[in-house]
């Protein structure tokens, strides 16, 4: 089976982290390489958080530092969802990094890919598209060279970051904005399915079970469900994990339904910045570039695949200390 090869831009996060656990114990995708763009946290953060993932996951995918700050927007990093570095637990954390940053922008470097691999390589995007859209800028054709684009994003419906605008968009609109004019074929996943891609108590209790304590993989997402404003007003039985939710379709398109969708990105400054909206009018004038747009998921089966594969992660962690136990103890005699 040919496997569809991924390079994954993020901003790690819990909800990155989770879907970069996903795309890396689902037998048909490759990770060929992980691009950090500041986001959840300041560019050091996230790459540092990218690294600890890699590290977690006993498999050696470069990762690339990207944009430091988005093309316009400047914002305070939103510390009350993911922490003091982006990535905080209620107790044990990920083993320390066993790689460190590859050289190479990240702009650059998936230009590079892109090229070297014309229509095979899928590009997930899970942060603001700053990265992205530097790389659209430097070499347009990436619009056409790439197999497609996947990304967590906006929403019809309404935002989280403002009434309107979803927190990757209105991170970087102006980048956002460019992404979606550039042709790209392009699926998204906005806040109108992601808002529900939670995982209840039944699994967290059975990722808490997965592996004896220390579970950091049970305690980074434990973090982050205490943090969930939803799952304290009681609008969600558990954690939304939003960034899951591109690469869960890439491994299996039948958990989504998708309509394609007129969308524009609002970088007017005004109080619909950052907002994603979709003309849907049958009237309307077809100037607007059209995107695959999730509007509805199976919640149930994308909560077992995103579970099985946390666990997957929290046993390899376990086993990398058992095997650095053994090892250590050999070498004491």
């Amino acid at each position: 089976m040919t496997r569809r090869r991924l390079i994954i831009d993020c901003d790690p996060g819990h909800d990155d982290f989770a879907a970069i656990a996903l795309a890396a114990t689902s037998v048909g995708l490759e990770i060929e390489a992980i691009t950090t763009v500041c986001g959840n946290a300041p560019i050091e953060r996230t790459t540092a958080n990218a690294l600890a993932i890699v590290g977690a996951l006993g498999v050696p995918i470069p990762v690339y530092s990207g944009a430091v700050a988005p093309l316009l927007q400047r914002y305070e990093f939103p510390a009350a969802f993911h922490g003091v570095t982006g990535l905080d637990s209620v107790g044990a954390t990920l083993p320390p990094p066993r790689q460190g940053v590859t050289p190479g922008h990240a702009a650059l470097e998936i230009i590079a890919r892109v090229n070297a691999a014309p229509g095979e390589i899928t590009l997930v995007a899970l942060g603001p598209m700053t990265n992205l859209a530097l790389a659209l800028a430097l070499d347009p054709d990436v619009a056409t060279k790439v197999r497609e684009l996947v990304f967590m994003g906006g929403g019809l419906s309404g935002g989280n970051v403002t009434a309107r605008a979803e927190f990757n968009v209105w991170a970087d609109p102006e980048a956002a904005a460019l992404v979606l004019r550039s042709g790209i074929k392009a699926t998204m996943f906005g806040l109108d399915v992601t808002n529900r891609a939670w995982l209840d108590a039944d699994d967290l209790a059975r990722l808490k079970a997965a592996v004896a304590a220390p579970n950091p993989v049970s305690d980074i997402i434990q973090f982050y469900t205490e943090r969930s404003g939803d799952v304290a007003a009681g609008r969600a039985p558990g954690p939304s994990l939003h960034d899951t939710c591109p690469v869960a379709w890439l491994v299996d398109p039948t958990l989504f339904e998708t309509e394609s969708l007129p969308v524009t990105v609002d970088t007017t400054g005004g109080p619909h910045y950052g907002a994603t909206d979709a003309d849907r009018r049958p009237w309307a004038p077809p100037h607007h570039q059209r995107i695959d747009v999730a509007l509805e998921l199976d919640q149930p089966r994308l909560a077992r695949l995103v579970t099985d594969a946390l666990i997957d992660v929290a046993k390899r962690i376990a086993n990398q200390a058992q095997v650095a136990e053994s090892l250590t103890r050999n070498a004491l005699g």
